[in-house]
């Protein structure tokens, strides 16, 4: 049986929420009907991750000045915006080039800015093109050029939009996208076992006995993800539960590197002193997290869907979130966890407090949360609902060429046997 070329395209080569859930996809790939490769812009931490699950990495893609596009701006630097237009350009016919002589046979984006170079690239190399969407196509996320540039290049260009969460594409919807262009495939983290271990031996790495309450948030150290208010919650439950530890697991975003120090001056100046414990980047955060007894959420602007919640559920660990964006698709109200309005402190402290004077009640939330995330969120099944998606793209795709180079389709099964439905159209 020929395998389907997968090209993979993501703007990033660091290992954030939506990189760590490309390389679970590619671990998990059905490699007797997939074969990936992946076009990034450098060498990074993705590229020594997909390389060593032997993927092969085709750099160059997009050019560097590129990266330098936000999602609310175009950047600072006048001479790059002028010749963005020319490295745009450039990176798509090098990538539809690619595409073409490599043998590619599906184009899978995995990143916003590389939805738009990528399924152009795609469309001019003649091979279907699929999003594995991560955003909230928000005004408040996206500047208004970004979002036309979204909704053009996903209705003319794209195949199939895969959201992450409902909200996300509830977000698609409004923007202007096509209904039927988009479907929901979640993403899916892997079954943790041992984790009572895990959760002993990071314990004794931080000096946290046994019955010492501790609360944290993991994830970067952005203003939107809350830090400033997660610290301002931590000093009202510190008058509740005075030995509370409160864990800060992260680093800056490039940059904000001065940040985290300005977290530390406003964690003084609530007089948390020894009690906030910030960890500075761990490569796997996962030890950190079991050795909490609840993971807080606390962005202030709607989360997608919130990989970092999922980890914690899959430690059996209980949530406070707040309330917005795909969280409340994940975490169900009283069941799994607590949800609180974003950018209240003082709610989201009345929450942490009922958790950590309700050691049952948080421990069977705990296991309720781990037993959801093992029923809808295992990563291996919701990679073959990937997997599903991208063939039955690519079986509509070789259908419509052999209808527009004069073929008769026959009907979906008839007469193939084992044979895939793309085999003899996309030759290597």
């Amino acid at each position: 049986m020929e395998t389907c070329r997968l090209l993979v395209v993501n703007h990033a080569v660091e290992t954030g929420g939506a990189e760590r859930v490309l390389i679970d996809f590619l671990r998990h790939l059905d490699r007797s009907r997939f074969e990936p490769g992946l076009a990034v812009p450098c060498h990074g931490p993705l590229v020594e991750e997909a390389e060593s699950l032997g993927v092969r990495v085709h750099l160059g893609f997009p050019s560097r000045r590129l990266l330098g596009i936000r999602r609310k701006s175009l950047g600072n630097d006048r001479w790059a915006m002028a010749a963005y237009p020319f490295d745009f350009l450039a990176t798509v016919l090098r990538l539809a080039l690619l595409i073409r002589r490599e043998g590619y046979h599906l184009v899978l984006t995995n990143s916003a800015k590389a939805d738009i170079y990528g399924s152009l690239a795609g469309w001019l190399a003649r091979r279907p093109v699929a999003w594995r969407f991560h955003d909230l196509a928000y005004p408040e996320t996206f500047s208004r050029f970004n979002l036309w540039l979204l909704r053009t290049f996903a209705t003319l260009f794209s195949r199939r939009v895969l959201a992450i969460s409902g909200a996300v594409r509830e977000a698609l919807l409004a923007l202007g996208v096509p209904g039927e262009k988009v479907a929901v495939v979640y993403n899916g983290v892997e079954r943790r076992e041992g984790v009572g271990e895990m959760r002993r031996r990071a314990r004794n790495e931080w000096g946290l006995p046994d019955d010492l309450p501790a609360v944290g948030l993991v994830g970067r150290l952005v203003e939107w993800k809350g830090p400033d208010v997660f610290l301002r919650a931590a000093a009202r439950v510190a008058e509740s539960f005075p030995d509370a530890r409160f864990f800060l697991v992260g680093d800056a975003v490039f940059g904000r590197e001065d940040y985290p120090g300005e977290l530390r001056e406003l964690s003084r100046s609530l007089g948390l002193g020894e009690r906030v414990v910030f960890t500075g980047f761990l490569k796997d955060p996962l030890p950190a997290m079991a050795a909490l007894d609840c993971l807080v959420h606390a962005s202030v602007e709607p989360e997608p869907l919130g990989m970092v919640i999922l980890e914690a559920m899959s430690l059996g660990l209980p949530v406070v979130a707040t309330r917005g964006g795909g969280v409340p698709e994940v975490v169900e109200e009283g069941v799994t966890g607590l949800l609180v309005p974003p950018g209240n402190a003082e709610e989201l402290a009345r929450a942490i407090c009922w958790m950590l004077s309700h050691p049952r009640e948080r421990k069977e939330m705990g296991e309720r949360g781990r037993k959801r995330v093992g029923e809808a969120f295992e990563a291996g099944s919701r990679c073959r609902e990937m997997e599903e998606e991208l063939l039955a793209l690519l079986s509509r795709g070789a259908k419509r060429r052999r209808r527009a180079e004069g073929h008769v389709v026959a009907p979906e099964g008839a007469g193939q046997g084992d044979r895939p439905p793309w085999t003899g159209l996309y030759r290597r």
